[in-house]
């Protein structure tokens, strides 16, 4: 439909010049005199033009789009250019060249003319347009089309043309490593009390060395020492960190985005730490990732938290039942990330649930309402831990 009117429109433009010159050609004609037929010659470089114009063939061009870099993070800068090329080198006197951005781009910038430049190409055979978007959302944005739009200097004239050209860009939720705190004290042994995201110490000698002044008097060695005469200290072998299992909360909230990357983060830093990560996150589709090591398990997670959508049918408490109480995740520390405390969050220690620690995730500089501080505080009552992060740090641990 929008092409048939745009043929309509087309031809009455044709219509309408050849009426216009008729008539400039009838008055000098009829009228006679040097005005008139000035008017006329002055009017016919105009109308050849166009006539020439109208059948040069502008999908002739070759476009080609150059994206520099096709995976990003979140926040990051998209730079790219369109290349046009062609062999006949017809004198156009402008063109619009615009890149068709995908949907999740154009909602962001807000500014139509983003990734669109008017050019003066005249006989040029290469007309190159650059453009950049700052800041790209998360998700997996595909480039189909690139639309060119080119006339005469009168607007008697003018002819669109859409050019195939299929790209895509990769953009992965943004992440940072947290500086993470325990929940509890070293003990003497060496070993630490559990956490969502921490490490551990073991209390397994790996050999003993000489006393040095500073050395907990726990881990004096006292059987060598004794054999050796002189006191000698324990050395432990680190051990890997304990599991931890996380259940993302997709439930549309305005925070979505935060819950994404303080998730991300999460994962980032117990994976890098040499720890084993899952992830249960459950929308329209259900994704589950068991618990792993290793960098490549980190890009899979990586990958789905890239293009996840907060299109849950339930709150997040719902599925907490079923995913957190797995024989596999029973011994892993359980977190559950949310953009929003809601009240089905207290019922979890009743259905077996616990210990788990909630993470709210929430936009640099936003401030909690009363509503939220007070249902942290029955929360608390109810021995359940809540961690509030602002831009990925975290802000207050109660």
């Amino acid at each position: 439909m929008k092409k048939t009117f745009q043929w309509l429109m087309y031809g009455w433009k044709l219509l309408a010049l050849t009426l216009l010159t008729g008539a400039v050609f009838s008055y000098a004609m009829f009228q006679g005199g040097f005005v008139s037929w000035f008017l006329f010659y002055a009017f016919l470089p105009f109308v050849v033009y166009a006539g020439l114009l109208a059948m040069y063939p502008l999908r002739s061009f070759q476009v080609s789009r150059h994206i520099v870099k096709t995976q990003l993070h979140a926040g990051d800068r998209l730079e790219a250019s369109i290349t046009l090329k062609r062999k006949l080198p017809f004198p156009l006197m402008y063109m619009v060249i615009e890149d068709c951005l995908p949907s999740g781009l154009e909602p962001l910038n807000g500014d139509e003319a983003l990734a669109k430049q008017l050019v003066f190409p005249w006989f040029k055979r290469s007309i190159t347009m650059s453009y950049q978007i700052t800041p790209v959302p998360r998700g997996e944005h595909h480039f189909h089309a690139v639309r060119v739009r080119a006339g005469d200097v009168l607007g008697l004239i003018e002819k669109t043309a859409f050019y195939g050209a299929d790209d895509a860009v990769f953009v992965y939720p943004s992440f940072q490593s947290l500086q993470y705190q325990l929940n509890e004290r070293y003990q003497e042994d060496g070993v630490s009390g559990a956490s969502p995201v921490h490490q551990h110490q073991s209390s397994v000698a790996a050999s003993v060395r000489n006393y040095q002044p500073g050395d907990r008097f726990a881990a004096l060695d006292w059987k060598t020492s004794a054999r050796r005469s002189q006191l000698m200290t324990k050395e432990f072998e680190p051990s890997k960190s304990k599991n931890l299992f996380l259940l993302m909360d997709r439930f549309s909230s305005d925070g979505f985005e935060e819950v994404v990357s303080v998730t991300a983060s999460i994962l980032h830093s117990v994976l890098k730490n040499n720890a084993g990560a899952g992830l249960a996150s459950i929308g329209k589709e259900r994704s589950i990732f068991p618990i792993q090591e290793g960098e490549q398990h980190f890009k899979h997670m990586l990958h789905h938290l890239a293009v996840c959508d907060c299109n849950a049918a339930d709150r997040v408490s719902r599925y907490a039942r079923e995913e957190l109480g797995k024989p596999s995740v029973r011994q892993a520390d359980k977190v559950i990330v949310t953009g929003q405390i809601t009240e089905d969050l207290m019922r979890m220690p009743e259905a077996g649930i616990s210990p788990v620690t909630i993470i709210l995730a929430k936009e640099k500089d936003t401030d909690l309402s009363q509503g939220e501080y007070m249902m942290i505080e029955r929360l608390l009552k109810h021995q359940i831990r809540v961690q509030i992060m602002r831009g990925g740090r975290a802000s207050r641990v109660v």
